[in-house]
């Protein structure tokens, strides 16, 4: 038993550099065997959007959308030099952002098929940029799902954004499996508030810490969110002197609370 802890919140999203294992380890139970699969890259020209006067968010809010008609068409059947080609496979598309200011999109298709399809015929359907075909391995696909942004920058037309479907899976490419009905986050505690912009949500993971309650014999122990005065590390780099000096520190970033002297300084306004 550890008492009243408290440690940083990692939540469970694509936007954090933590939080994003946890959203794969997530997913892991349900992707199946990819291993010498369709793997295609789609980039986008920026000279293009550029001259239609468009940036890396109206580029990728136009891209998205014909992703989907690529798909009907595959779905649907292409004739291409005197033969016809069809993928209805299930597939799943995830989207990273460039390293650099801009952060302009590109995005990976997988599909569940070893079938041949031209890369010229992909080439021709997506237009918008330059097309990568590739048979891909198990251990790429669980590489690529790690990233978003690899120097974990996110662009600031993507902060703007209310939301983007990072991972996206059509029907039949994850597997089944039985859910546990269970209410709230996975440690148990609290869900977080809803906030309007991604951003937003960034911003706020760092200023949101996670209260350990194992103070009561038998009794389950209990998770809370918390909101903090100023970002985690900024308030552990402040304290960091008294709580060693005091023994506090538990490891794993854990701290533990003893009386509301400890507490104080963690959750109430500065200068109170």
């Amino acid at each position: 038993m550890q008492g009243l802890v408290i440690k940083e919140h990692i939540p469970c999203s694509w936007f954090h550099p933590k939080g994003i294992h946890k959203v794969v380890e997530k997913l892991k139970p349900r992707l199946p065997d990819v291993n010498r699969c369709l793997f295609v890259t789609l980039t986008l020209d920026r000279a293009y959007f550029h001259e239609q006067w468009m940036g890396p968010s109206e580029a990728y809010d136009l891209s998205r959308a014909h992703i989907r008609k690529v798909f009907h068409k595959l779905r649907k059947g292409i004739k291409w030099e005197g033969k016809i080609y069809k993928v209805k496979a299930p597939y799943c598309t995830k989207v990273e952002f460039h390293d650099d200011p801009e952060g302009w999109p590109h995005f990976h298709i997988v599909w569940l098929t070893r079938k041949y399809v031209p890369a010229e015929l992909l080439a021709s359907l997506w237009g918008f940029g330059r097309v990568n075909l590739k048979r891909i391995t198990n251990s790429k696909f669980n590489y690529i799902l790690k990233y978003v942004c690899k120097s974990g920058h996110v662009p600031i037309w993507v902060r703007r954004k209310k939301g983007i479907r990072i991972f996206q899976s059509g029907k039949g490419f994850l597997r089944k499996i039985k859910k546990n009905k269970t209410r709230g986050n996975p440690d148990g505690s609290k869900a977080r508030r809803v906030i309007t912009t991604i951003g937003q949500r960034i911003d706020n993971f760092g200023k949101t810490a996670l209260l350990i309650d194992d103070r009561a014999p038998g009794v389950p122990v209990r998770y809370t969110q918390i909101q903090l005065n100023d970002n985690f590390k900024t308030l552990l780099d402040r304290l960091v002197y008294s709580i060693a000096r005091d023994g506090r520190y538990l490891g794993d970033g854990k701290i533990q609370i003893i009386g509301k002297e400890d507490f104080y300084p963690w959750i109430n306004p500065p200068n109170q």
